[in-house]
């Protein structure tokens, strides 16, 4: 608990400086422009579309959210969303299955659990990446990425039942309709335990088919880490039976058209196919060595290819805009894990996820005070899964194969009102969200029809352009886990009472935010207090058959924090200081109705966690007339996550963890030349632990070991 309250004391010093400072140049959390518009007294305007009202400045948005430019992302060497994770207030990663496989939560929603519907929607654009009953992440590397916006908290009304915890969307570069354009990049580096060298190509290549009105873009690469942990046929014994075993491979191609008839109407259709993949998994026996022991010398992989079509058509009229998004995901990822100890014991897992989304949206458009959206959704989706358990020697074979089949649609729609001039405007949205969703297993076929009520008030006070205060309620849902018999027949086992089809998660939550930003925008703060109550939320629990474990209703929860982002252009020409951080504390506030000694009245709930923080600095200066400079460094850290086997049993905790990286590099003309470095001081501690190896060391999760290397970029511009 003394890191816990040393970082409280920190961030509160740290607020207070900054509050207390003045005012010299620019900065934004989405900087993706001229990084010298600060010094010459312009404030930087930053544009977000996630309202779905059309472009807005950042600053008049009464919502916790942050973007990220797509320059940023290169110059601070975020290139997935585990990198980008350290730089996102409240974001935990519950799994780390794979590259394939990671999910998330922010300030607590959806907990750890990769199970069930995300408590957080991803979105590629305009068009949704979901996994029906099993919340996975997309894998998107951060190549051709425009930017990117998160919003933390409920957004039910806009986005639907997958969004109770946030939204993420990531924005993809458009091809331009005027100019040739292309980028090309190589990167080289080395990962501290590691064989080989890692290395990566890149590139993208933009044409203008038919000037103004048809273009086509085309991008995409690979990358590859030859691993860094060994393997062990048995237990530890300090001579490994094979070396840099963990190799990855992560390649993707995306082809994207945009097509320009008239003035008013945009056709945009794009083709994504990432396909990352793994020998062995994301968790190790131990961390420092790390390795993998017991797999009787049998192989073990963690795979994933998905491939996303999408089609949006945007209609903008004089009073209002019409847009259709469509898309249909087909993907196929899955897991081999090796068992001790004789003859050929595993578990195995496959997923076979397929989902056809349709949205179609109107919303006002003009300068007048009213503002509104109306629209409908449909989704028809299946996540089937091939999970097969089998130890020989006890005589276990487990086939538990199953299959979850959704046809949903919702209607929804937000108003909103200027008063006072625009100082004051109340919103309202609300959404109506229904649900056929069916269980199948070798012995069950269970239906089920959910309806859900999902609403947001909100308030916000804008007296100048530089102050956003804002004060919201909003509800979330998360429908409930589908699970075999066989996984309710093992819970039972052990006491714990579940159903195939668990209750929907709901929650409740209040919000006080503010933005804040000097008059020529060197210092901008942003606050976000919030209070999240949670109804019937759903854990992972340890069953009482030798790997099968289960899901269960535990209980209610309530979540409290703080979000806070500050960054300050110093007096210094070209320094960018920020820090970006969350406090939170979540606990079940009723006794839980499981056989648990961990999920307890007012105890901290399992899986969360009390803090990260993310401190960044910045240098961008002019070496010679020719020749620009820059530089990045951060240093980011997350608090110790308490655990459990599942939610029964004795606590484990996996301790704080900290990362410090680093990029260097110079830019002439159209070249660029940098040297990064991750987790420089090689940090090992488990960002995931579950029990403990050979050597009473815990495994894991692991923040791969540091790695140092270059990175070449060439562009048209």
């Amino acid at each position: 608990m003394r890191g816990y309250h040393n970082s409280c004391a920190v961030s509160a010093i740290l607020i207070a400086m900054c509050m207390t400072s003045g005012a010299f140049a620019q900065t934004s959390t989405g900087r993706d422009s001229d990084k010298d518009k600060a010094s010459s007294g312009e404030v930087e305007t930053v544009t977000v579309t996630a309202t779905k009202m059309g472009t807005q400045d950042i600053q008049k948005v009464p919502m916790a959210i942050q973007v990220f430019g797509g320059e940023q992302l290169k110059d601070e060497n975020i290139q997935n969303l585990h990198d980008l994770a350290s730089s996102i207030p409240g974001l935990v990663e519950g799994q780390r299955q794979s590259a394939a496989s990671s999910s998330y939560n922010i300030r607590g929603a959806g907990g750890s659990n990769a199970n069930g519907d995300s408590p957080i929607g991803y979105y590629l654009d305009d068009v949704p990446f979901i996994v029906t009953n099993f919340g996975i992440a997309p894998p998107v590397r951060f190549f051709d990425i425009n930017r990117i916006e998160i919003l933390r908290g409920p957004q039910g009304t806009l986005y639907g039942q997958g969004s109770s915890g946030g939204v993420m969307v990531f924005h993809t570069r458009d091809p331009d309709l005027a100019d040739l354009q292309y980028v090309a990049e190589a990167e080289a580096s080395q990962t501290a335990g590691s064989g080989n060298f890692n290395y990566g190509v890149s590139g993208a290549l933009s044409v203008p088919v038919l000037k103004d009105t048809l273009g086509i873009r085309v991008s995409g690469g690979m990358s590859y880490n030859p691993g860094w942990a060994d393997v062990y046929n048995g237990a530890y014994d300090g001579t490994p039976d094979r070396k840099n075993v963990n190799s990855m491979r992560d390649d993707d191609i995306r082809v994207v058209g945009l097509y320009k008839p008239l003035e008013n109407l945009s056709i945009r259709a794009q083709y994504w196919r990432f396909s990352p993949r793994q020998q062995f998994t994301g968790f190790v026996g131990s961390v420092d060595p790390a390795f993998f022991e017991n797999t009787d010398g049998q192989p073990s992989y963690a795979d994933g290819t998905f491939e996303l079509w999408s089609a949006t058509a945007i209609l903008e009229m004089q009073d209002f805009v019409v847009t259709s998004a469509t898309s249909h995901t087909d993907g196929h990822f899955g897991i081999f894990i090796p068992i001790q100890p004789a003859g050929p014991s595993f578990f195995s897992s496959e997923f076979y996820p397929k989902m056809l989304a349709e949205e179609i949206r109107v919303n006002s458009n003009g300068d007048g005070p009213l503002h509104w959206l109306i629209g409908g959704q449909y989704q028809d989706g299946a996540g089937p899964q091939s999970n097969l358990l089998q130890i020989l020697p006890y005589g276990v074979h487990i086939d538990a194969d199953n299959n979850t089949l959704t046809q949903n649609y919702a209607v929804f729609g937000e108003v909103s009102y200027d008063l006072l001039g625009g100082k004051l405007v109340p919103l309202v949205g609300l959404r109506e969200y229904f649900d056929s969703r069916s269980f199948q297993d070798a012995s069950t076929t269970i239906p089920t029809w959910k309806t859900a009520f999902s609403w947001r008030a909100n308030l916000s006070y804008l007296p100048t352009d530089n102050l956003t205060i804002f004060a919201s309620a909003a509800t979330g849902f998360r429908p409930g886990i589908v699970q075999s018999q066989v996984q309710v027949t093992s819970l039972a086992m052990n006491g714990i009472p579940a159903g195939v089809t668990l209750n929907p998660e709901n929650s409740l939550d209040y919000e006080l935010g503010m933005r804040w930003r000097t008059d020529d925008g060197s210092l901008a703060v942003n606050i976000n207090l919030y209070l999240s109550k949670f109804t019937d939320m759903q854990t992972s629990v340890t069953g009482g058959i030798s790997g099968v474990n289960g899901f269960a209703n535990f209980g209610d929860a309530t979540s409290k924090g703080i979000d806070y982002e500050i960054h300050w252009q110093t007096p210094l020409h070209g320094l960018m200081l920020g820090l970006v951080g969350n406090i939170n504390k979540i606990f079940p506030s009723l006794q839980s109705q499981l056989a648990s000694l961990l999920l307890v009245k007012g105890g901290r709930l399992v899986n969360s966690v009390l803090y990260n923080y993310r401190l960044d600095a910045s240098y961008n200066t002019s070496i010679t007339d020719e020749v620009d400079g820059f530089a990045n460094v951060s240093y980011s850290k997350s608090g110790n996550r308490f655990q459990g086997s599942g939610g029964v049993g004795p606590a484990t905790y996996a301790d704080p963890y900290f990362g410090i990286n680093a990029t260097l590099g110079v830019r002439y003309d159209r070249y660029e030349l940098a040297l990064t470095a991750t987790n420089l001081t090689d940090e090992r501690g488990p960002t995931i632990a579950f029990g403990t190896s050979t050597l009473g060391t815990p495994g894991g999760a692991i923040i791969t070991p540091r790695t140092i290397g270059v990175r070449l970029r060439v562009n048209s511009e």
